[in-house]
């Protein structure tokens, strides 16, 4: 083997670990911990015959292949006997096996099984920097079994980036061994800022660039899994002769990375470039061919996500090109719903990039970000535990005995938040009960024997039940896996039927799945994907099934935990069975043949209720592309969704995405909910309220009963009975915050309002109150007594307001400011206020025909005769003549020509040349008080 920088520090390690029972290795990028340490601690037979195998836990399945692969290479072991890997839906392991490699899931299901761990003797946490939610779980997990039922467990923490000292302390201040790595230098230029759509296009401009400095290193023959695993074997890795080497680019999602490639293709094409990309949801020969060194000796260029920062090394490259993005997955617990937030790397990984050219030789690594942004990154990324779904591993902690999740032995304690989010959706889920401390039910353990999500086991148990084993792991399969459906990025937003209307787009994939259709739109990776999802699944579910209750037995002494939740890495739970895998497929059994026939499409779409029973959501009615989901989060089905009609539907996949201007999550997959199925499945959420509004239209207090599943609305009823009590309250809770607005509408109280403001402007010796918003919600409120509508109110405040009044400003305002004034010729005629708005008092109005005014000499006068009234003169007509507050100066002046005038077009009507005295005239209608 080629030494590696970990070989010097290797036997000191050993010494450690025979003299303390754990250990904390920090190796630099490049050291090759990986693969050196797990086989040396097998070779030296440091374990007990008892215990004597040793598991290598690794974050990401492609890793765990990669390593068993170099480890197996390198020790000259058979792969599957010496080491083997473990892996979700995939397992190399047999009874020989010494070394097991395998995803951190996969080590929590079996502790599930077996709390002991018998025959295991030392665990190796690899890349634990990555904080996954998984890695979490299982060194505390690991820890409490070390501290009770196995001391002699052997316990290795291994990290590039890792702060060492509070893992040691967690660990029991265990020793700490550190090793440098990386042996050859990486220059790093910073490109300045790149606004993410501008990427794919300055990579391009990167990678064209002339070739410069030296082949040379060696570089391995497959594609190696570990921080300097690479640099064993010989070759130069498809540097080329005197070329820069291979490139990889860092991208941070599967959408880039694609458009990246597309910009990269003329180059490729005249450089003979092979571009390829590297990404979790590529099928494992994918991947390992962007791992191993390209035939030809061809300049290779990969596109990569955060899959290849850690773990995996790409033999030949020797630039690196780093966007400073990655995609990150998190969990909204207050919305109950996944979130995909595009997001800046940390310090810690933007130094695992960089390393990545510096393996086999001198490199270079391009940050597409300022020198200045740089200085503001995150020291490192925020962990998993506190922001992804917890609910499989809260489920998983009450079957390891820990009913409350805020008293287990956290490395890093979670949000509370996300732990009550958990708490709820498995009481719905049935799988705890609902009381205080609730416990583990049957149904639970069901759930945590399965390898899904308890939401996905729980639509499997229940399509066990019904005798659908093969529909149900088809639809978990097709909810737990990447979408077959490619999405529609041709249909513009208006477009709201851009696919067929359908009850369910989930049934429609289910129709793909089941043809196999080679669908121009069917991603052909994720349908195979799909397919071995569906097979392990079924096999499992009739397994369980089969069993009856079938939980897995749990130790007594202290209950085992599964798999954490859904997050990035790929430590997913995973059958235990120790014989390999054969695919089942094959025809249903006949009497699912005849459950199918029976239960038909509505048993298929029930299906998924079980699974999301927080995810119904009622349509809007003036969109039907919205709609808001329990809990009142808006949702907008995407524009391929065909589920149109639907009063209610399940929101399958409703996603927060940065990339969305609203705050609504958006929804691809839909399926119809009808009213009763919630009803009859969650009669627990089902309850009905009754209360009394105010109805507007009906102008009215009316009793509305309503029945809602948890915080939505599923029917009302809006004639139920209110007593009078209720209703008074109800109408004083509508009727006070829109007081002004009810007295100023009523016209009456509107002219008393005028009055009393003149006369505080015009007499504020009196001491006239003033009326505020808090004095007219107050008349309003006290005037709702036995009323039920807001025209029962009207006729009441009027008095109300007069009650503000005691003697003598009540007596005064009807003296001073009277509703009418008597004219000479008996009739009394009303006075319009108007509103009070400036400084000096607007004086009222009397409209009165002239000929009633004959013998008038003085203009009325109100407020203590401080303000002359506005008289508007009107003619026989009834429209104004003149305007005026001088009454004396009109019939002196301004009359002889309005009687010329008027005398004419009326010369029935009397038109004295002596107005002062003349016999007053009350002919014709008039306007009274």
């Amino acid at each position: 083997m080629v030494p590696l920088p970990i070989d010097i520090v290797v036997p000191q390690v050993l010494a450690e670990l025979r003299a303390h029972r754990s250990l904390v290795l920090v190796a630099e990028p490049g050291a090759g911990k990986t693969t050196r340490v797990p086989p040396a601690i097998v070779k030296q037979k440091l374990l007990s015959d008892e215990h004597p195998n040793v598991v290598l836990l690794q974050p990401r399945r492609v890793a765990a292949r990669a390593a068993a692969s170099r480890i197996a290479e390198e020790n000259g072991w058979q792969l599957g006997r010496e080491v083997g890997y473990q892996i979700r839906f995939e397992r190399r392991i047999s009874a020989d096996t010494r070394l097991h490699v395998m995803t951190e899931g996969v080590l929590a299901r079996q502790l599930l099984d077996d709390p002991i761990l018998e025959g295991v003797g030392c665990v190796i946490l690899d890349e634990f920097h990555e904080r996954s939610l998984h890695t979490d779980l299982a060194v505390a997990l690991l820890r409490e079994v070390q501290q009770t039922v196995r001391p002699d467990l052997h316990l290795v923490v291994m990290s590039a980036t890792l702060e060492a000292e509070p893992v040691s302390r967690f660990l029991g201040d265990c020793p700490i061994v550190r090793s440098v790595g990386r042996t050859y230098p990486v220059s790093v230029e910073h490109a300045g800022a790149v606004h993410r759509l501008d990427l794919p296009a300055r990579v391009a401009a990167i990678v064209a660039e002339p070739a410069g400095g030296e082949s040379g290193g060696a570089a391995g023959a497959a594609g190696a899994a570990d921080d300097g695993a690479g640099d064993s074997g010989a070759g130069d890795g498809g540097a080329g002769e005197g070329g820069a080497g291979d490139v990889l680019v860092f991208m941070p999602g599967v959408g880039e990375i694609n458009r990246t490639m597309d910009a990269l293709e003329p180059l490729a094409r005249r450089d003979g470039l092979l571009v390829l990309p590297l990404h979790g949801q590529l099928a494992s020969d994918e991947q390992f061919a962007a791992l191993r060194p390209a035939r030809g000796r061809r300049r290779k260029v990969v596109v990569a996500t955060n899959i290849a920062e850690t773990s995996l090394t790409i033999d030949g490259v020797r630039t690196v090109i780093d966007s400073g993005l990655a995609r990150v997955a998190g969990f909204d617990a207050q919305r109950g719903m996944d979130r995909l937030e595009l997001k800046r790397i940390s310090r810690a990984s933007a130094t695992q990039r960089a390393g990545r050219a510096g393996r086999t030789a001198p490199g270079r690594c391009v940050r597409l970000w300022s020198a200045v942004e740089d200085k503001n990154l995150d020291a490192f990324e925020t962990p998993e535990v506190r922001r992804v779904d917890l609910t499989q591993t809260v489920l998983a902690l009450h079957a390891w005995g820990h009913p409350d999740p805020r008293k287990f032995g956290w490395y890093d304690p979670p949000d509370e938040r996300a732990l009550v989010a958990a708490e709820r959706l498995l009481e719905m889920l049935g799988a705890v009960t609902a009381e205080a401390g609730g416990k583990i039910t049957a149904l639970g353990r069901q759930l945590l024997a399965l390898p899904a999500h308890p939401r996905l086991g729980r639509l499997l148990v229940a399509a066990a039940e019904l005798g659908l084993v093969r529909e149900g792991a088809s639809v978990a399969a097709l909810l737990s896996e990447k979408d077959i459906l490619r999405p529609r990025t041709d249909l513009h937003p208006s477009e709201r039927h851009a696919r067929v209307q359908t009850d369910s787009d989930l049934l429609e994939r289910l129709d793909l799945l089941e043809s196999r259709r080679r669908d121009a739109d069917v991603d052909q990776a994720a349908l195979r994907q799909v397919m071995q999802a569906r097979d392990e699944l079924e096999r499992t579910a009739r397994r369980i099934s089969d069993r009856g209750t079938g939980a897995s037995p749990v130790h007594p002494r202290r209950p085992a935990a599964s798999s954490a939740s859904g997050s990035q890495t790929d430590g997913e739970a995973s059958s235990s069975s120790a014989a390999p895998r054969a695919r089942s497929g094959g025809t249903p059994k006949p009497r699912e043949e005849a459950a199918a026939a029976h239960y038909g499409d509505d048993a298929l779409l029930r299906l998924p209720l079980w699974a999301y029973p927080d995810r119904v959501c009622r349509r809007r009615s003036i969109d039907p592309s919205a709609g808001v989901m329990v809990g009142g989060s808006g949702v907008r089905l995407a524009p391929e969704s065909g589920v149109r009609t639907a009063d209610f539907f399940l929101a399958l996949d409703p996603r927060q995405d940065e990339r969305n201007p609203s705050r609504e999550a958006v929804v691809r997959i839909a399926s119809k909910v009808q009213v009763e199925w919630l009803e009859a499945m969650f009669p627990q959420e089902i309850r009905r309220r009754t209360e009394a509004v105010y109805d507007e239209g009906r102008d009215r207090v009316v009793g509305v009963e309503t029945v809602l599943y948890r915080d939505l609305a599923l029917r009302e009823h809006s004639d139920a009975a209110v007593d009078a009590a209720t209703a008074e309250r109800v109408l004083a809770e509508w009727a006070t915050p829109r007081a002004w607005d009810l007295l100023r509408r009523d016209e009456r109280a509107e002219r008393w309002l005028a009055r009393l403001a003149l006369l505080g402007k015009a007499m504020p010796d009196k001491g006239w109150p003033a009326i505020g918003d808090a004095t007219a919600r107050e008349v309003v409120s006290g005037a709702v007594g036995g009323k039920r509508s807001v025209s029962q109110l009207a006729p009441a405040l009027l008095p109300a307001l007069q009650g503000l009044l005691q003697y003598p400003l009540d007596r005064l305002m009807e003296a001073e400011a009277p509703e009418s004034i008597e004219v000479p010729t008996g009739n009394r005629i009303k006075l319009d206020y108007p509103p009070q708005n400036d400084v000096i008092a607007q004086p009222p109005v009397l409209a009165v025909r002239l000929q009633e005014l004959f013998g008038m000499i003085e203009t009325p006068r109100v407020a203590g005769g401080r303000v002359p009234v506005r008289l508007h003169l009107l003619g026989p007509n009834y429209r104004p003549v003149q305007i005026t507050d001088d009454l004396r100066s009109f019939w002196s002046t301004t009359y002889f020509q309005v009687r010329k005038d008027l005398r004419v077009r009326y010369p029935k009507h009397a038109w004295p040349e002596d107005p002062l005295s003349a016999k007053p005239e009350a002919k014709g209608s008039r306007r009274r008080s």
